[in-house]
């Protein structure tokens, strides 16, 4: 009886080893399949005919990836659209990999042929500005989201042990508003967007990374790894580390967070890669929250009786509302609500590649925050050496977007357009 309660055990630690690797293995099994593909198509900037396809409708402003090898010099590349006259303008992310947006909509089972041509440059629509504190993103000077680089002290008030760095706050709409709350009054631990994980063991110790109150870790940024700006997207990577206040830095994590270049509804990509640098496996236990959060305006928060004016609300992908949406999964989930006079939504969609996708949520039933939480469904760990990725799109509007419209945008995120390069 023994042996075999020995062997379960053992299944079921190979059967978290797959969850929890799945997403990283899914993104490097597709780049071996692109990078092969490359070697043997011999694709170069000469290869100028492009077809992009699609089984979705496209909706407008959809960033759309190549896989193109990056030429030499300082020349500058767009895609010209015979038909419609228009170019896009084209920028590589890697040696290999390119991104441009498609402007127009498109119906589901269209293609658009697209010729690559050199163009005299374009305008690059993005500017970055550097505090001691930390790093603003702007489209068209407009502010999009604030990441806090230097560790920021919480009020007065509050105990010294909140202090936190490597999250963001203040989140803006298009419209100027912000949408996040840094240090609430009742919850000084929750930051705008931030990641972390609750409910761990590690070394046969519980550390909390979340609730800095319980003074086992804290999660805290290290450096900033790379900047890049261009006409299509800017690009900030930064790495934090998670640390036990008893045994040092147990998790590596790297943020990689591209903004694309509209000012009517903001639009970015927030991709997470968790690295074990430790000889100890980190166990991370079935819990009710923990993973990718949001912390809504002081405005929607009902235990803050100086900033508070109006509820806020949650809509997800699959229909429920507010605190009904707790512990349901959840492809994309909307938060919305009144704030200084004016509606503001921001919506965060799920990638397919994401561990126990459709990740089950978090909903307070009472304040303003929620999770994308995979711990919900059950024990999960990193092995030494081992990684946890993540991927989510943002899009933050002045109104509530239509379910159609967020289907659209979901779909074309997570299955983008087929695209078939060749020589003319």
């Amino acid at each position: 009886m023994q042996i075999f309660k020995h062997s379960k055990g053992v299944i079921e630690r190979l059967h978290l080893f797959y969850i929890c690797t799945f997403s990283y293995h899914y993104h490097f099994m597709y780049r071996l399949f692109l990078a092969i593909a490359f070697l043997f198509s011999g694709i170069s900037i000469n290869a100028q005919q492009i077809t992009i396809t699609s089984k979705n409708v496209r909706p407008r402003n959809t960033p759309i990836e190549l896989m193109i090898k990056k030429p030499g010099g300082i020349n500058n590349y767009g895609l010209y659209n015979a038909a419609t006259k228009k170019m896009y303008p084209l920028q590589w992310y890697d040696e290999q990999h390119a991104i441009f947006i498609l402007a127009d909509g498109a119906e589901a089972g269209k293609s658009i042929s697209l010729s690559l041509k050199k163009i005299s440059g374009a305008a690059i629509p993005f500017s970055t500005v550097k505090t001691a504190a930390g790093i603003e993103i702007r489209v068209k000077d407009k502010p999009v989201f604030f990441y806090h680089t230097a560790v920021a002290d919480p009020p007065a008030d509050s105990p010294a042990y909140y202090k936190r760095s490597g999250f963001i706050h203040p989140l803006y709409s298009p419209a100027g508003t912000i949408m996040t709350d840094g240090f609430p009054s009742n919850h000084a631990h929750q930051h705008g967007i931030f990641h972390a994980w609750t409910n761990n063991t590690f070394k046969k110790q519980h550390v909390d990374f979340w609730n800095q109150h319980q003074l086992t870790g804290t999660v805290r940024h290290r450096e900033v790894v790379s900047m890049a700006e261009g006409a299509v997207f800017t690009e900030l990577r930064t790495r934090q580390e998670y640390v036990s206040l008893k045994f040092g830095v147990v998790l590596s994590e790297d943020w990689t967070i591209r903004v694309y270049p509209f000012e009517d509804q903001f639009m970015f990509d927030l991709d997470i890669e968790q690295t074990n640098i430790t000889e100890d496996t980190l166990y991370l236990n079935k819990y009710i929250y923990g993973g990718m959060a949001f912390r809504g305006s002081r405005e929607w928060d009902p235990f803050n009786k100086k900033y508070y004016r109006n509820p806020w609300n949650i809509l997800t992908s699959e229909g429920f509302k507010d605190s009904l949406g707790n512990n349901t999964a959840a492809r994309w989930v909307t938060a919305y609500g009144n704030i200084n006079g004016s509606m503001s939504a921001a919506t965060i969609f799920n990638h397919v590649s994401n561990t126990r996708y459709p990740q089950k949520i978090r909903v307070h039933p009472n304040m303003p925050y929620w999770v994308y939480a995979p711990v919900v469904d059950g024990d999960m760990f990193i092995a030494p050496g081992g990684k946890y990725t993540a991927r989510y799109r943002y899009l933050i509007s002045n109104s509530v977007p239509d379910n159609l419209s967020l289907g659209r945008v979901h779909e074309n995120y997570i299955h983008p357009p087929e695209t078939m390069i060749r020589k003319k």
